[in-house]
């Protein structure tokens, strides 16, 4: 269940721990970013109720999270802007507001010889205006009640109102430090390595759907590759679980020691939340 206490925090997974020595260092252990695939179960007990714990079998990533930040990202129209006169008819509107209907007004009505008729196309024009807008007979009226539009607007608090519309997954970017203190291999290139392999797809199959049809069936032919694990990241006294790995960049050129294995590397990474949260997802980060 996404809104469930993640109670990890007291789990000790029983493969090995990747990463720099920071703790053993003495550093401040709500200093140490960890990051843990996570299983998902409980699916008998139906949607929206499924539970992650810390998948044991799979080693835990330590290091130092640089720069990193927390993002909640949430949408929002106005979906009254279109429901006044300006949203049918812009540009009467824009030229009532602007005071330039007053002068394209004045200005035909006020011309001694009409041999097309362009007055009374005008004034046709201005009734089927004030019919679709609803301003009724202020075209027609005089000259200081046009006046009086000018510097206005239909623009108000009600037509203005946001409206949620949908929140996007929570995003957490920062950067992981890996730092050899005895074992540039184990420490930088190990730990990396890790990070990167839970960030792609366990396995993509490299058979035609019909070839894998008839080997397995065409139930799992269907969905033939395996997708990356979901992850737990606990830092600061804060668990956030379930998440996945959006994304992984590192230097390819750093100091390295005699065998190729990089000394210290600075990744940047993005986590993304499994679904969007709400208020109760996050109180639970600190549980």
């Amino acid at each position: 269940m996404l809104d469930a206490p993640a109670n990890n925090k007291s789990q000790k997974p029983n493969g090995k721990t990747l990463g720099s020595v920071w703790r053993e260092k003495g550093l401040n252990k709500n200093l140490v970013v960890k990051i843990r695939p996570v299983v998902e179960s409980n699916f008998e007990g139906g949607q929206g109720q499924q539970t992650y714990s810390v998948d044991a079998s799979q080693p835990t990533l330590e290091s130092i999270f640089e720069d990193a930040d927390f993002s909640i990202e949430s949408q929002y129209s106005t979906p009254f802007e279109s429901s006044n006169p300006e949203g049918r008819l812009p540009n009467l509107m824009g030229m009532i507001q602007s005071g330039q209907i007053n002068a394209a007004y004045y200005s035909l009505f006020s011309t001694t010889s009409d041999p097309i008729g362009a007055g009374a196309l005008l004034s046709e024009g201005v009734a089927a205006a004030n019919e679709l807008t609803g301003v009724g007979d202020m075209l027609s009226e005089s000259e200081g009640k046009l006046q009086g539009l000018l510097g206005r607007s239909n623009f108000t608090k009600l037509n203005s109102r946001q409206i949620f519309t949908s929140a996007s997954s929570i995003r957490i970017t920062g950067t992981l430090f890996f730092q050899a203190w005895a074992n540039a291999q184990a420490e930088v290139e190990d730990a990396l390595q890790q990070l990167q392999v839970w960030s792609s797809a366990a396995e993509l199959s490299k058979q035609s759907l019909l070839v894998g049809g008839i080997k397995d069936g065409f139930s799992e032919a269907m969905f033939p590759s395996i997708i990356p694990p979901l992850v737990q990241l606990q830092y600061g006294g804060k668990t956030y679980n379930p998440m996945v790995v959006e994304s992984v960049s590192a230097p390819i050129t750093a100091p390295m020691t005699k065998d190729g294995n990089r000394i210290a590397v600075r990744v940047q990474v993005v986590f993304l939340s499994l679904t969007a949260w709400d208020a109760q997802n996050i109180i639970n980060t600190r549980r």
